[in-house]
């Protein structure tokens, strides 16, 4: 379930429509009460690992993740930090403050435009590339799977899945956990000529493997 690419609602469309279920049912916690795998946001290496998931298993399942412009995915995850879990931080029992690095890059939303914090977020991911270890939005969930979908066509593509497993379906995927805290949905409206190049450097990788460009 790679962030911000319609997981949630496919996830309860799956659960609801389908009878599937949430590998894991819930957070797992360690023995600091911090979020080590998450429920929506695993990834198959972190299931199989952690031995939630056999890999014979893992073998005999249909596996599929989603993908979604960098630039795009990156505004909504500011309006997210910014407005949407802002109420969360109050919360000591959240799932946000129980990932102290999420609920820092929150706080710093809450007081920065887009632009220095794409900056900062950018700054970060560079230091990866010159240490040899090029930052990935999508390479912890997309490794191993057999199917990978675009946002962009996300229901097209789901429903090519169904087709792959025999599944004649056409139903609509939920409007779930949207950001509607985000006021323009032309994604280049918000960026600087400066935090786009730096943007396309810092993610060059994931825009060069999935054809994505500003």
């Amino acid at each position: 379930m790679t962030p911000r690419t319609a997981c949630t609602a496919i996830g309860d469309l799956l659960c609801q429509q389908f009878g599937g279920e949430f590998v894991p049912s819930e957070d797992i916690l360690d023995s600091n009460g911090r979020i080590s795998i998450q429920k929506k946001h695993s990834t198959l290496a972190q299931l199989i690992e952690h031995n939630i998931l056999a890999p014979e298993e893992a073998k005999s399942l249909l596996k599929v993740a989603a993908v979604r412009n960098p630039f795009d995915t990156l505004v909504s995850l500011y309006f997210k930090q910014r407005f949407k879990y802002q109420p969360l931080l109050s919360d000591p029992t959240s799932w946000v403050n129980r990932d102290p690095t999420y609920a820092k890059n929150m706080r710093y939303a809450r007081t920065h435009s887009f632009n220095q914090w794409a900056l900062k977020k950018c700054s970060k991911q560079l230091v990866k590339t010159l240490l040899g270890c090029p930052p990935s939005m999508f390479a912890d969930y997309t490794k191993e799977t057999d199917v990978v979908m675009r946002y962009e066509r996300i229901e097209r593509d789901l429903e090519r899945v169904f087709s792959r497993v025999g599944v004649n379906s056409k139903a609509a995927i939920p409007l779930v956990n949207r950001t509607a805290e985000r006021p323009d949905q032309n994604y280049r409206a918000y960026y600087s000529r400066a935090t786009a190049i730096a943007v396309s450097v810092a993610f060059r990788d994931d825009l060069k493997t999935y054809g994505y460009k500003f």
